[in-house]
């Protein structure tokens, strides 16, 4: 793996409780939108200044775009205009960093947004993993085989990936809200 969020190797084993894996997808789900409100933040700081603006109409133009992928280029174009502005901003390279991994996370989220939940009984690979769906045409290569099949340690392990990622983006959002009320005046 080049990237942490690039595609795992299947689970070989499955959870013995469905729940185990209903509760992470949740879990995970979760943590992502802690996520997506912090890629928010950051497109309402660049956008109008604050970014604290629960009310704000680029709130409501953010949420309009249909996929994490296109919110989260969205932000990026946005992001770039705005530090052609303010040249000095010292989180720069942090801020557009932090953009391409939420990208990158985004296809693990999709997978997780995307799966179902089932049961295996083959004798190597017992218990219950979340997979595509039978119908998904992202997921499942041309012969109907999946693309990936992940347990309930995987999941939480994508869902703590997503929590550290926010994490760190809101502080970063928050710094450079600082910068630019400092610098701004």
């Amino acid at each position: 793996m080049a990237n942490p969020w690039d595609a795992r190797p299947w689970a070989e084993q499955g959870d013995k409780n469905e729940n185990d894996v209903f509760v992470a997808v949740g879990k995970a789900l979760s943590h992502w939108e802690l996520l997506e409100q912090a890629i928010a933040s950051l497109f309402t700081l660049v956008t109008v200044g604050s970014y604290h603006a629960p009310l704000a109409p680029t709130l409501r133009a953010y949420s309009s775009v249909a996929s994490s992928h296109n919110r989260i280029q969205m932000v990026r174009a946005a992001v770039e205009s705005w530090l052609r502005e303010w040249k000095g901003c010292p989180l720069r390279e942090n801020v557009l960093t932090l953009l391409t991994e939420c990208s990158g996370w985004a296809g693990r989220r999709n997978d997780i947004a995307h799966g179902l939940v089932d049961r295996f009984t083959d004798e190597f690979k017992k218990g219950w993993f979340l997979v595509p769906g039978l119908y998904a045409r992202k997921g499942r290569n041309e012969f109907g085989k999946v693309d990936y099949r992940y347990n309930a340690e995987i999941i939480c392990g994508f869902s703590n990936q997503f929590l550290e990622l926010h994490n760190r983006f809101h502080e970063t959002v928050s710094a450079m809200g600082e910068w630019h009320r400092i610098v701004k005046g």
